[in-house]
């Protein structure tokens, strides 16, 4: 009399396999999920650190000239500044434009300007390259390994050495 019906496997799968199917696609959505944060994490890294290279050889061959300001602070006395300027046909202007030539320059990712003080002898060089639109670059290279570009703090890097050395190369050709 009364026969409950079962369907047959194929149609109507049973509650365990629905439940296996729909932690599959679970399964699949949080992969989904990781490789899209994974894509847009390599994207932004992408970006962010491409971004952080500067090319001083551009600045330094579209300028018609350049001034150099060689700064000594020491303690509390007033700081002693030198100041000159080269044409791009000087032979001081193509001394500095060599030196700068393998250098590789990144800006830091921490541009805390404020923490940076001397409370100790300070030297420094600093160049303004300028073109015939006054489109500048200034680079300041301290002789403790501190360097800005454009006011943002970078590390400078080329064959002979680090920014210390830099400065050393480009206040002897400077003096």
């Amino acid at each position: 009399m009364g026969t409950t019906h079962r369907p047959t496997g194929s149609q109507e799968p049973h509650l365990g396999t629905r439940f296996r199917q729909g932690e599959a696609f679970m399964k699949d959505r949080n992969l989904r999920f990781y490789a899209v944060a994974a894509l847009w994490l390599a994207l932004f890294a992408l970006l962010y650190l491409s971004n952080r290279r500067i090319d001083l050889n551009v600045g330094i061959n579209k300028s018609t000239g350049v001034s150099v300001s060689i700064e000594d602070v020491v303690s509390l006395s007033p700081p002693e500044v030198t100041a000159k300027a080269y044409s791009a046909s000087d032979d001081t202007y193509q001394a500095l434009s060599e030196i700068l030539q393998d250098v590789d320059c990144y800006k830091k990712l921490r541009q805390n300007a404020r923490a940076y003080s001397h409370d100790y002898e300070a030297h420094c060089v600093t160049l303004r390259y300028a073109d015939a639109q006054n489109q500048n670059l200034l680079l300041t290279v301290y002789s403790d390994g501190v360097c800005q570009v454009n006011g943002k703090f970078c590390t400078l890097r080329s064959p002979s050495g680090g920014a210390e050395v830099i400065y050393r190369l480009l206040r002897d050709a400077a003096a």
